[in-house]
């Protein structure tokens, strides 16, 4: 019940400071009240009615072009301050809570990819993964974003998102954030939705041409990679209208190193008898089960090709024809280095710092008992140590086609919109596992800094072979949708407009693996470790070309040995038979396929108001959506006592209800109130309802990893409220506050569970819906150029945004366990950017800070130090400089992560039991840009 009160106080306390305000003094505006309040649907097309913006009157492109000239007071326009004065006018104009960026120039995003733009934004997340780039992006601390290009639902492979780094930054003119939904907005996202606009002929006045290319140097990857694109755009008035044409390519070649040094999950230290060791006080000690090292080394390429037809045979009626084309192939080497001796042979060493706390791994015969981390050790003896090369190929692309109409008249507003979706991704391992005869050391000097003794893993002949894997998958997903819309002007004093509209798709599904079994050498492996096969020595079986060095690190300063990517990957078909396997791919394995057919009728009405109340014009949105999810699985569930899969079907037909209202108070012409509540939803993944299981056999001292879906998965259903209040000062220089709140139910998480299957013990990972939670925050940005200093300091400008975000769920502790309220999943309660600005004489610089406090990234299985992973981002400070040479060309230099942050990760709260620290490359880029 106290939970629901928050929502009132807030926006109580949101009003009381917006009339505080309103007498501040006026400063000049792009964007006045009787503007604001223009309701005549005659302008209003089907990207607009979706987006949420606010309705102005229908113009021709000429007009449309001067009314939208920002008068900066004399302030000369350029490339910065127009892109974030246009930003400043989706926000203000919006109604909606939405934040943006827009494109400085034509190919031209403040960072290299859209993923990593995005952090700029407040209330956005980021995170990359192991192959050296963003793929990781929250709002205000949530996963579940439905993705829109131009107004249309767009995903890659099998997910419901979208993969933003599949997009070159230089294809994009706007990213827009909506925080809050309405009910022409597709469903599908809790967190909020992103739309990216790409450009279109009639974006501009005549012809148009822009090029951009740039060489990117990165530490790690140690290469200088290019990058470019072209855009040609032009229109014409002929007999039967106006037609505009525009094509876009994109081209991206990145070699890149993601290199990563762990320790395994912390667990009682024991001798090799099992018996635990003690401090002198008695207490038990956390030792790391293990120690290793994940390098990703790779070599990336990225194409882009965007097109976009554009015919207005009259002013009230336009057809279009657009599409995307995205290719996505990737070639990288993953070697891992680790060694597993704790509990295999007693420890010659141990440090034990003061960190200690009851021992919370729930079943041990010791829990509850004091227990305090180890901050070093050695073991010398027979114990497990290996390399294992993984070659990955991966490849894939996204694509999407449309075709719709517009059209206005004096008071009613209709558009149409065809369009198809089609992605893919593939994924071909090839896995072969070596280890080291035995004895060895392994000396652990704490943190993730550990070595073996003598480093016998830069020596061949150490090396035996041990097990061959493969696996591959395939993701296919398509999707035809159509949606109508239309606006109709009521004209009445209070009512002023209605929204109605209408949505079909057919979302298709497949995903097929192969059988996943790590085959032993011929002969078999020996007494593995300390007498092994002498015929399966490494360099007996292939006397040259397989090993290559790996590079050092700071927590692994010796090169070590591990099979060379393109040996495995050229070598394939003769490593099979040396295994006594076929040549070619492995089988299909029934566990892990599925196909989902899933069709969506949706449609929704939503009345515009407006009036005056105390003096102050304010205006609103009342609307419901409704719709219909037919979904039909196919896959085959396995059972474990008879390793049998047999064919199942699931089929789910439910309506959903989401209703949404807005009052937005206009207190001066540039200050302004909006409060919004709406309901909202995500539904679960396609590989998440997959009920399969999927299983990847374990090593020596280490249980397999199994996963599988859950077809019992439920809608995330989600009650926000969100208010905010915006004062836009001057030109490009605004403040804003707000805060927000979702009351959340079912909630999806996933856990790691300890299991046996077929008699060996398997980690289990799973999604499960959790119970009521909340998530409650505030928001705060700021943003001003200081024209009022003297020159040349007026070229100076500044960015500053900040989100708390703090949120908890009921949920069970692991599969099976007590039910505890624990924190989300993703959410850091501190986030925040600074960006110091200049823009003078030609010169165009920013540095940029991003800054992300620490968060779960998920739910282990139970271990000494609880069930939580925490990750420590890598907060990076990002640097760019652009020249004008002249009116056509700019030199562009940018540089990231100039400081060489690195992320780490924990077991756990503190810093006692570091699991990762991932090294985050740095990247210098110059280039030239070229527009007439």
């Amino acid at each position: 019940m106290y939970r629901h009160r928050i929502p009132m106080t807030l926006l109580a306390t949101m009003i009381a400071a917006a009339f505080a305000t309103a007498h501040a003094a006026d400063a000049p505006t792009p964007a006045p009240a009787d503007q604001q309040q223009t309701t005549d649907a005659r302008s209003a097309d089907a990207q607009n009615t979706q987006s949420g913006a606010q309705k102005k009157p229908a113009t021709s492109g000429t007009e449309a072009s001067s009314q939208n000239a920002v008068n900066l007071s004399g302030v000369v326009v350029t490339p910065l301050r127009e892109s974030l004065q246009s930003a400043q006018s989706i926000k203000q104009d919006s109604r909606m809570i939405v934040d943006s960026i827009v494109a400085e120039d034509i190919g031209k995003l403040p960072d290299n990819s859209v993923a990593d733009a995005m952090q700029r934004i407040t209330g956005v997340q980021v995170a990359q993964g192991f192959q050296g780039e963003t793929n990781s992006v929250v709002i205000r601390g949530l996963p579940n974003v439905i993705t829109t290009l131009n107004g249309r639902e767009i995903f890659s492979g099998v997910g419901r998102s979208f993969a933003f780094q599949n997009l070159p930054a230089t294809a994009v003119k706007t990213v827009q954030v909506y925080k809050t939904s309405e009910a022409s907005l597709p469903a599908g996202g809790i967190a909020g939705l992103v739309d990216m606009q790409l450009y279109r002929p009639f974006d501009f006045d005549g012809p148009k041409a822009a090029a951009t290319f740039t060489e990117t140097h990165s530490k790690y990857g140690d290469h200088n990679d290019p990058n470019g694109s072209l855009l040609l755009s032009d229109r014409w008035k002929t007999d039967i209208g106006e037609f505009g044409a525009l094509m876009n390519v994109g081209y991206d070649k990145q070699h890149y190193a993601y290199n990563a040094v762990w320790n395994d999950f912390p667990k009682v230290l024991t001798g090799a008898n099992g018996t635990p060791i003690r401090t002198n006080d008695g207490n038990l000690i956390s030792m790391p089960n293990g120690f290793g090292a994940d390098y990703n080394i790779g070599d990336r390429t990225r194409q882009e090709f965007n097109y976009a037809l554009q015919w207005k045979p009259n002013d009230s009626t336009e057809v279009y024809v657009e599409g995307l084309y995205d290719w996505d192939s990737d070639s990288y080497n993953q070697p891992f280095y680790f060694s597993f001796p704790v509990g295999s042979v007693d420890p010659t060493s141990v440090t034990v710092g003061n960190h200690c706390y009851a021992n919370q791994l729930t079943g041990s015969p010791y829990q509850g008992q004091t227990i305090c981390d180890a901050t070093s050790g050695s073991w010398t003896g027979n114990t497990y140590a290996a390399t294992s090369t993984q070659a990955h190929q991966q490849w894939g692309h996204d694509i999407q086609n449309s075709i719709g109409a517009k059209w206005h008249g004096d008071r009613l507003n209709l558009s149409t919109d065809l369009s198809f979706n089609s992605s893919s991704f593939h994924d071909q391992t090839f896995i072969v596992d070596t280890f080291l005869k035995a004895p060895v050391t392994t000396v652990w000097n704490g943190g993730n800094s550990w070595a073996l003794a003598g480093n016998p893993a830069n020596d061949p002949s150490q090396y035996y072979l041990n097990g061959l894997f493969q696996t591959w998958n395939n993701q296919r997903g398509t999707q035809t949708a159509w949606r109508g819309d239309g606006t109709y002007d009521l004209n009445g004093s209070f009512f002023q407009y209605v929204d109605f509209g209408l949505r079909y798709s057919d979302h298709k599904a497949e995903y097929a693996g192969s059988v996943e079994v790590s085959t032993p050498p011929p002969g078999g492996t020996g007494a593995i470790s300390a007498n092994p096969n002498p015929a399966n020595q490494v360099i007996a079986r292939f006397p040259s070309g397989y090993f290559c060095s790996q590079p050092s690190t700071d927590a692994i300063p010796a090169h070590w040995l591990s099979g060379c990517y393109n040996y495995l990957v050229n070598n394939a078909d003769a490593i099979r038979n040396l295994y006594g396997l076929p040549s070619g791919l492995a089988a299909e394995n029934p566990g892990r396929y599925y196909q989902i057919d899933e069709k969506s009728y949706s449609g929704y009405f939503q009345f515009a108001y407006g009036n005056e109340m105390f003096g102050l014009p304010y205006d609103g949105l009342l609307g419901m959506r409704i719709e219909r999810v037919k979904r039909n699985l196919d896959a085959f569930s396995y059972d474990a006592s008879t390793n049998v899969y047999s064919p199942l079907s699931a089929n789910t037909s439910a309506p959903v209800y989401l209703p949404n209202a807005s009052f937005n108070l206009h207190i001066k012409d540039n200050l302004q109130l909006r409060l919004v509540a709406a309901k909202t939803l995500t539904y679960p993944g396609f590989g998440q309802l997959n009920p399969s299981l999927s299983l990847n056999p374990g090593t020596i001292n280490r249980a397999g990893i199994a996963s599988s879906g859950n077809p019992d998965l439920k809608p995330i259903k989600s009650n926000n409220y969100d208010a905010s209040l915006e004062w836009y000062f001057a030109p490009a220089s605004y403040v804003s506050g707000g805060l927000f709140y979702r009351d959340i139910n079912g909630y999806i998480q996933n856990y790691v569970t300890d299991v046996t299957i077929g008699g060996q013990p398997y980690q289990l990972n799973s999604p499960q819906s959790a119970g009521s939670g909340h998530l409650f925050g505030g928001e705060f940005a700021y943003q001003q150029f200081f024209d009022f200093l003297p020159e040349p300091f007026n070229g100076l400008g500044v960015q500053f945004n900040y989100t708390y975000i703090d949120g908890s769920t009921r949920s069970p502790q692991y599969i099976g366990g007590p039910v505890v309220t624990s924190p989300l999943q993703n959410v850091s309660k501190n986030n925040g950017n600074a960006v110091l600005m200049y823009e003078k004489f030609g010169w165009s610089a920013r540095l940029a800070y991003n800054y992300r406090s620490r968060f779960i990234d998920g739910f282990t299985q139970p271990t000494v130090e609880g069930v939580n992973d925490e990750i420590k981002p890598a907060n990076q400070v990002d640097f760019s400089l652009g020249y004008d040479v002249n009116q056509y060309f700019t030199v562009v230099f940018n540089a990231t992560n100039i400081l060489g942050a690195d992320l780490h990760q924990y077991w756990g709260d503190g810093n006692t039991r570091p699991r990762d620290v991932r090294y985050q490359d740095r990247t210098y880029g110059l280039g030239l840009r070229f527009k007439m």
